[in-house]
């Protein structure tokens, strides 16, 4: 539990009546760290892990509060939080290891490995280059439409169309 680590910012009492064996008693504990399931767990960490990240050398977006960076030189790390999981890539292994070995000091993580599914997005890596599908996503959408067993129609698009970077004039143009 990420929130745990964080300090919480303002006093919180908590009663512990489930844990109170002489109910004549009234007992309260004062809380000196966050504590999962209180409403200021998830902020009071993110606040921690952004000090955290900009203190080991990291740039917080001003766009997207939850992505930062580390560029040195040639050289760009990627940082991006989301709720309690963190995606970290770039171009120098050796800074990704840094920045894991400086997080795992500071919190209790998990290394998962490659990245493989993400907010309904499947990615494969292959040595063609990065692939990303919602193959799963498509197939629970159509499950819950009823619509998994229809036969498919044929569109004037061409269905194995690959999409690629688009060099076509980007000029505003009036309706």
């Amino acid at each position: 539990m990420p929130s745990v680590y964080s300090g919480i910012g303002n006093r919180i009492s908590v009663d512990s009546q489930g844990n109170n064996p002489s109910k004549n008693l009234t007992l309260v504990c004062k809380l000196t760290k966050s504590l999962y399931g209180l409403k200021q767990a998830p902020r009071q960490w993110f606040k921690k892990l952004s000090t955290s990240l900009v203190s080991f050398g990291y740039t917080q977006s001003k766009a997207d509060y939850s992505l930062f960076t580390r560029m040195q030189g040639n050289s760009v790390t990627i940082v991006l939080v989301y709720v309690d999981d963190l995606l970290i890539t770039g171009n120098n292994k050796e800074e990704i290891a840094r920045i894991k070995k400086m997080l795992a000091s500071h919190f209790h993580m998990k290394d998962q490995g490659s990245l493989r599914y993400f907010l309904g997005l499947e990615i494969d890596h292959t040595d063609q280059g990065i692939f990303i599908s919602q193959k799963k996503y498509t197939t629970d959408l159509l499950r819950e439409e009823g619509l998994l067993n229809v036969k498919p129609l044929k569109l004037p698009v061409d269905s194995h169309l690959k999409l690629s970077a688009d060099k076509r004039d980007t000029s505003p143009r009036s309706c």
